[in-house]
């Protein structure tokens, strides 16, 4: 798709529709990643289509706290509608929280959305895992849209204690959503994901957009399934799907 043909695809591929701001470190790099993923394949200075909604993050925090799905869903449908009518093709949410509400949201537009949580389960199993450790937001750990995914593809998920749990969502709302992170922050995310492995994960499943900015591979001595780098490849997918049509055909 590289080189002399790069131009024909470019102009074949589906326009991306992102609702982010959830928050905003995690949008930048869901903009950096994909950008660098298009690029890979089309070459030159090529780049994608992309339409970008961002949200204040801070109602949305709200709003799942005081579990009300219907306010977040409404939020969420009325940005895809606005990408919708600015040309996008498709869409996708920067957040893994607020797929709690996917069914929700899926109800009140037509646009296509890539769900993180479908292409993370189908990506962890396709890798031979059979027991991980979910960090994410409190909301991600202790509902049952995950391990739904996950049980579905034949997957045990293990989550960190209460008190551990609630750190990890205050430090998200307080830090990781800011990029401001503490040395201790850091420690203690560090401390809680080796508990997991020591308690029997065979991999780290990285449910919340900020958690990769504080638990890296490298870090913890065990694989890591980051839900951006799977979401942002699995976007980058569905983009070039007419592209890949148009190649089978041939």
């Amino acid at each position: 798709m590289r080189g002399e043909h790069g131009e024909e695809a470019a102009e074949r591929i589906l326009r991306i529709g992102l609702v982010g701001g959830l928050s905003f470190p995690s949008t930048i790099t869901y903009y950096d990643r994909i950008n660098r993923l298009v690029n890979a394949r089309l070459g030159k200075a090529h780049s994608p289509r992309i339409v970008l909604e961002s949200l204040d993050f801070q109602p949305m925090v709200e709003w799942l706290a005081a579990r009300d799905g219907r306010a977040v869903a409404a939020e969420i449908a009325a940005a895809a509608l606005r990408l919708e009518r600015s040309g996008a093709d498709f869409f996708a949410v920067c957040c893994n929280t607020v797929h709690e509400y996917a069914d929700l949201i899926g109800e009140r537009v037509s646009l296509p959305m890539v769900d993180i949580c479908r292409a993370t389960a189908e990506e962890t199993a396709h890798r031979g895992f059979s027991r991980v450790g979910l960090l994410g937001s409190a909301f991600s750990m202790e509902q049952a849209f995950y391990r739904d995914r996950f049980a579905a593809q034949g997957i045990e998920v293990m989550v960190p204690e209460a008190a551990d749990r609630a750190f990890m969502q205050e430090s998200i709302e307080r830090e990781l959503c800011t990029g401001d992170i503490s040395r201790a922050t850091r420690d203690r995310f560090a401390r809680i994901a080796r508990d997991l492995l020591g308690g029997g994960a065979e991999a780290l499943v990285l449910a919340c957009t900020e958690i990769p900015l504080v638990v890296r591979a490298q870090d913890v001595g065990a694989p890591v399934i980051d839900t951006v780098d799977v979401h942002t490849r699995a976007i980058v997918e569905y983009a070039f799907g007419p592209v890949a049509a148009a190649a089978r055909s041939v």
